[in-house]
C-alpha cells in the first residue's frame, strides 16, 4: 500500500506541472497562438505540447540517473532536438505562416534556452534550500532497512531487481521489497554503494574481489555472490576503485 501511495505522489507533481502550464499557456497564448487559435483549440494545442515536454523531461531524468555527465548532456540534447522537431511538425500542419528551417532553428533555440534556465533554477534552489551543515545527519541505510523484517536488518550487501520487487540482501539474510531499483538507489543516496548493472546494486564495503572472464567483469562479494558489471556502469565501478 505504501508503495502505491509513493507512486501516486510521484505522478502528482508531473500532472500538476502539466495542468498549471497548460492553463497558463492557454490564457497567455504565447508565440502568437492567442491570435490564431480560439480558446478550445489553443487549450488542446498547449496540452499536447506541454505533455510532450513533461514526458520528455521525466524520461531524461530517469534515463540520465547516475550516467556520466557527457552521456546526460547527449540525452538532453536529443530531447531538445526531438521536442523542437515534433513542435515544428505540429506548427507546420496548423499554421500557414509556420514553414522552413528558420522557424525550426527558432524553436530549437527557445527549447534549448528553456531547458538550461530550468536546470539552472533547480540547481540554485537546491543550493539555497539545502540543509545546514550542522543539521543532524540521517542514516539513510537505517531508514531504507525499515522496509524489511526486523530480523533481517543489518548492513547491506546488495540488491537485485526481480520483476516488480527488489531482493534486498543483508548480513542477516534477504527479503523481497515491492520497489523499483531506481527508487531504492535514490533512497540510498549518501550510502557507500553503487549500481553496477541495471538489475544490481552493491555496497562498496561488501566487495571482496573482482573477476574478469571473457571480457565481462564480475564483483565477488563478502557472502560469495558474484555480481555482473554492465558496460554502461563500468566507469562508475572503475571510479570507485572496485575494478
Amino acid at each position: 500500500m505504501s508503495y502505491t501511495l509513493r507512486e501516486r505522489n510521484g505522478l502528482a507533481v508531473p500532472f500538476a506541472v502539466w495542468g498549471l502550464a497548460t492553463v497558463l499557456c492557454t490564457i497567455a497564448g504565447p508565440f502568437g497562438t492567442h491570435a490564431v487559435l480560439d480558446v478550445v483549440p489553443r487549450f488542446f494545442y498547449w496540452a499536447g505540447i506541454v505533455a510532450l515536454s513533461v514526458l520528455g523531461t521525466a524520461f531524461c531524468i530517469r534515463m540520465g540517473g547516475m550516467r556520466p555527465r557527457r552521456r546526460r548532456a547527449v540525452l538532453w540534447a536529443g530531447y531538445v532536438i526531438t521536442l523542437s522537431g515534433a513542435t515544428h511538425l505540429v506548427n507546420s500542419a496548423l499554421f500557414e505562416t509556420w514553414q522552413g528551417a528558420s522557424h525550426f532553428l527558432y524553436l530549437l533555440g527557445i527549447v534549448g534556452v528553456t531547458v538550461i534556465v530550468v536546470h539552472g533554477a533547480i540547481t540554485l534552489a537546491k543550493s539555497v534550500f539545502a540543509p545546514a551543515d550542522d543539521a543532524v545527519p540521517v542514516d539513510m541505510q537505517a531508514v531504507f532497512l525499515r522496509r524489511i523484517p526486523l530480523e533481517k536488518r543489518a548492513p547491506l550487501i546488495r540488491m537485485e531487481a526481480q520483476d516488480h520487487y527488489l531482493n534486498v540482501v543483508t548480513q542477516s539474510g534477504s527479503a523481497l521489497v515491492l520497489m523499483r531499483m531506481q527508487d531504492a538507489v535514490d533512497a540510498l543516496a549518501g550510502v557507500e554503494g553503487l549500481q553496477v548493472h541495471r538489475s544490481h546494486w552493491v555496497a562498496q564495503a561488501a566487495v571482496a574481489a573482482h573477476r574478469r572472464d571473457k571480457g565481462r567483469d564480475f564483483l565477488i562479494l563478502s557472502n560469495g555472490d558474484e555480481i555482473p558489471v554492465s558496460r554502461s556502469y563500468r566507469p562508475f565501478v572503475q571510479e570507485a576503485g572496485l575494478i
